[in-house]
C-alpha cells in the first residue's frame, strides 16, 4: 500500500468575508511564506461553513476570498487551491470511515469544540456536522496523506486527532497514512484597537478590514487605544507588531524605533506614532485592494485556479479511498 505523502503543505481556508489584518499576519502570510520552499494545497472549507450556514451563503464567499489570498501573496504556479466540496463524496466517505474508531467521550474533550459547545452553541440545539467537525478535519488532512500542516495553538488538539486516527486505522487494517507533522508558524498575536482580546470581525471598531476604506483606517487608528507615557502595554506592543510586520521601508521601521524609545523615556510621542502606523497599513492595504482589483476583472481566473487544484485534490482523493477500499477489504 502507498504510504508516502502526497501534500507537502496542507491548509485550509474560511470562505468568509472581512479579512483583517490580523488574518493576514496569523493565517495568510505563513502560507504565502512557506510556497517559497513547499508546494502547499490549500482548501477552501465551504463544507465546514456549513456548521452554521447554508449552501448560498458559504458559496457567496469563495472566489472571493480566493481572490483575497491571490491579492496578499498566494502564487497559484507555487500554490494549488482547491474546493473542499469537489472531493465532497470521498471527504464524506473518509469522515464516516474515521469515524469509526473514536467515541462520543473523545470528541467531547476536544478543547475547540468544549468551547463552542460552552460559549456559542448550545449542545440541545447545535447541528451534528458541528460535533464531527474534528473528524472531518482529520478526514480532509488525511485524504491527501499531508507532510506538514500549519497550526495556531488553538488547532493542536485537532492534528492530535488527526494523528490518533490515522494510527488507529493503520493498526487495525493497514499502515496506509503517514502521520502529519506540525509545521511550526510564528505566532503572532494581535489584540483589537480597543483593546477587548484578539482582533476581531465580530468587534468591527476595534478591527482593521482589508476592504476598509483609507480615511476609516486612519479613523480607527486615531482612536486605538495604547497607554500612558512611560508604560508598555500588550495594547501598544500589538499595535508597534502590526506596524513593523507591515512595513516595506527602513525609514517607517526606524521612526517606530526611536519614538517607542522616547515614549519608554516618558515623552507624549504616542500621536506620531499613530501617524506612522496608519502610513504603513494604508500603504499595505491600499496596495492589497489594487491588486484584488486587478484579480477580479478577469471573472474566469479564480475559477480556473479551483479547477486545477480540485483536479490534484480529486487525483489525491482517489488514490487514498482505494488503498482505504482495499485495506479494509470492501466488497468490490
Amino acid at each position: 500500500m502507498n504510504k508516502k505523502y502526497l501534500t507537502e503543505i496542507f491548509t485550509g481556508i474560511r470562505p468568509t468575508g472581512g479579512l483583517t489584518v490580523a488574518n493576514y499576519l496569523g493565517a495568510v502570510r505563513p502560507i504565502v511564506e512557506l510556497q517559497k520552499k513547499f508546494t502547499p494545497l490549500v482548501f477552501v472549507a465551504d463544507i465546514h461553513g456549513l456548521t452554521d450556514k447554508e449552501p448560498k451563503e458559504v458559496g457567496q464567499y469563495v472566489e472571493g476570498v480566493v481572490a483575497d489570498y491571490l491579492a496578499l501573496g498566494l502564487n497559484p504556479s507555487k500554490t494549488n487551491i482547491y474546493l473542499q466540496s469537489a472531493v465532497a463524496g470521498e471527504v464524506s466517505f473518509l469522515t464516516l470511515i474515521l469515524s469509526r474508531l473514536t467515541t462520543v467521550s473523545e470528541l467531547l474533550r476536544v478543547p475547540t469544540l468544549k468551547d463552542k459547545l460552552k460559549n456559542k452553541d448550545n449542545p440541545e440545539v447545535a447541528n451534528a456536522l458541528l460535533f464531527f467537525y474534528p473528524v472531518l478535519m482529520a478526514a480532509d488532512i488525511l485524504l491527501n496523506k499531508a507532510e506538514r500542516v500549519p497550526v495556531g495553538e488553538d488547532q493542536l488538539a485537532h492534528l492530535e486527532i488527526t494523528r490518533r486516527l490515522a494510527e488507529k486505522f493503520n493498526k487495525k487494517y493497514g499502515d496506509i497514512f503517514p502521520l502529519p507533522q506540525t509545521q511550526e508558524m510564528k505566532a503572532l498575536r494581535v489584540l483589537s484597537l480597543k483593546g477587548e482580546g484578539k482582533m476581531s470581525k465580530s468587534i468591527p471598531a476595534g478591527a482593521i478590514f482589508l476592504t476598509d476604506d483609507l480615511k476609516t483606517i486612519e479613523k480607527k487608528i486615531k482612536s486605538a487605544e495604547t497607554a500612558f507615557e512611560g508604560e508598555m502595554t500588550p495594547k501598544l506592543k500589538s499595535h508597534i507588531l502590526i506596524t513593523k510586520e507591515l512595513a516595506t521601508e527602513k525609514e517607517d521601521l526606524k521612526k517606530v524605533d526611536d519614538l517607542i524609545k522616547e515614549h519608554e523615556a516618558g515623552k507624549a510621542v504616542l500621536g506620531e506614532f499613530k501617524k506612522v502606523m496608519s502610513k504603513v497599513v494604508i500603504e499595505f492595504i491600499d496596495n492589497f485592494q489594487k491588486k484584488r482589483l486587478e484579480i477580479v476583472k478577469d471573472k474566469d481566473y479564480v475559477r480556473s485556479i479551483l479547477e486545477k487544484g480540485n483536479k490534484i485534490a480529486k487525483e489525491n482523493a482517489t488514490k487514498t479511498i482505494n488503498d482505504v477500499l482495499k485495506t479494509m477489504d470492501f466488497y468490490r
